[in-house]
């Protein structure tokens, strides 16, 4: 019978599979997977369950907060297709705890995702490599920044994906993460030094998309491949550690940044595009500046969901911010933004929602959940990673499937 519950619950796994699998492909492509998934779950009603810990509850009760939001909405239009973004926050929430998954499943589905950035990188370094000859040079002029561009690096080296170079140094740092882990497993010797080949050429990846945040991360894998090897300690000892040793990547970039220029921190907001004396540090830091005084005029309930881009590009006319406006750039901040759009409670309940879920990682012995909160937190500091379809899609199904079945678990 083609409706029967074994099938139902064999089309949803595999759904699902689709689901993490398309990420790196265009929208559309992981749209279908996600429509899929959702539609197949629909059979799976009667499994739902909405009691559940606060570890469960962050994105649907930021889902909701969105969607009290529009009434107060400046634009209705562009607060609905803000909504549209995040209803995966919801459907995940949902459905992924009804997915019938073995741990041996999960890692698979995991591995799989993992190797398929290893191909992706690939794919990039052959493109990048053709390019240079093609073009007898390493660089190329962009007319839109007046900057001569590495074909090995950052956005120009993500471009033959369409991908947003941050987004997919996030991947590629998760990949490596899932590597590092299975290690933990009974891996022949020939297995463990292929593994170790597959996590440097990842990290080489993240060095090449030049993305701060998780070069912070990915410095730690091998800090903490090398402690556990040589230490017996808990995991929540491992994880304390690993907090530490972010402090490390951290201290060196700012005494970096000091050596380059005395006015690295400084900035005027009138400078135009093209002043030397715009780096990518002090531009956030008058992005942020704006963004603090927007939410010094809404601090409770925010300006609503998709007003937030509105009120903050009449925040740098006022202060004449020009970047700003000619860019419309957006906070550059998760935390920022949630306290721009729905005010200080959605703020609040995202630090509360990381500082519950590390705890509770450790607890559980999860370090793969623990790693991915860690990479939310680290790069909400200088991106907008869950406003966006390749962040929004990637944490919320990654932090439901690890948080439900916890990889870590022996089979």
């Amino acid at each position: 019978m083609l409706l029967s519950k074994s099938n139902i619950d064999t089309f949803q796994a595999y759904s699902f599979g689709l689901v993490i699998l398309t990420l790196p492909f265009p929208m559309l492509v992981n749209n279908l997977a996600i429509l899929l998934f959702v539609f197949v779950s629909l059979f799976k009603l009667k499994e739902v369950r909405l009691v559940k810990p606060f570890q469960f509850l962050f994105f649907p009760l930021i889902f909701l907060l969105s969607a009290l939001s529009l009434i107060y909405s400046c634009d209705f239009t562009a607060g609905f297709k803000s909504l549209e973004k995040i209803v995966v926050f919801a459907a995940f929430f949902l459905f992924v705890p009804t997915i019938s998954l073995k741990t041996t499943t999960v890692k698979k589905l995991l591995l799989a995702f993992a190797n398929l950035q290893v191909v992706l990188l690939l794919y990039l370094l052959i493109t990048a490599s053709y390019l240079v000859l093609k073009h007898d040079s390493f660089f190329i002029f962009n007319p839109v920044n007046l900057v001569n561009e590495n074909f090995f690096f950052y956005h120009r080296f993500a471009m033959p994906l369409e991908f947003h170079a941050v987004y997919l140094a996030v991947y590629f740092t998760f990949a490596a993460f899932i590597f590092l882990h299975n290690l933990q497993e009974q891996l022949s010797l020939k297995k463990k030094i292929f593994t170790w080949i597959k996590i440097l050429f990842l990290l080489l990846g993240v060095l090449l998309l030049q993305s701060f945040a998780v070069l912070a991360a990915g410095f730690v894998i091998l800090i903490y491949a090398v402690w556990n090897s040589k230490v017996k300690i808990n995991f929540l000892q491992k994880s304390l550690v690993l907090v530490l040793l972010l402090a490390l990547p951290i201290t060196v970039f700012i005494k970096k940044a000091k050596q380059m220029s005395t006015d690295v921190f400084s900035y005027q907001l009138e400078d135009d595009i093209h002043n030397k004396n715009w780096n990518s540090l002090n531009i956030r830091l008058a992005k942020w500046e704006c963004a603090w005084a927007v939410i010094q005029q809404q601090p409770v309930l925010g300006t609503s969901t998709g007003c937030g881009r509105k009120h903050l590009d009449e925040m740098y006319r006022s202060k004449n911010f020009q970047i700003g406006y000619e860019k419309s750039f957006s906070t550059h901040n998760q935390y920022l933004h949630y306290w721009v759009e729905l005010g200080i409670f959605s703020f609040l309940l995202f630090v509360a929602f990381l500082i519950s879920g590390l705890y509770y990682s450790a607890k559980k012995n999860n370090f793969l959940l623990f790693v991915l909160l860690m990479l939310i937190a680290i790069c909400s500091l200088t991106e907008n990673i869950l406003t966006l379809n390749k962040g929004i899609v990637f944490f919320a199904a990654f932090y439901y499937l690890i948080l439900c079945f916890n990889p870590n678990e022996k089979t």
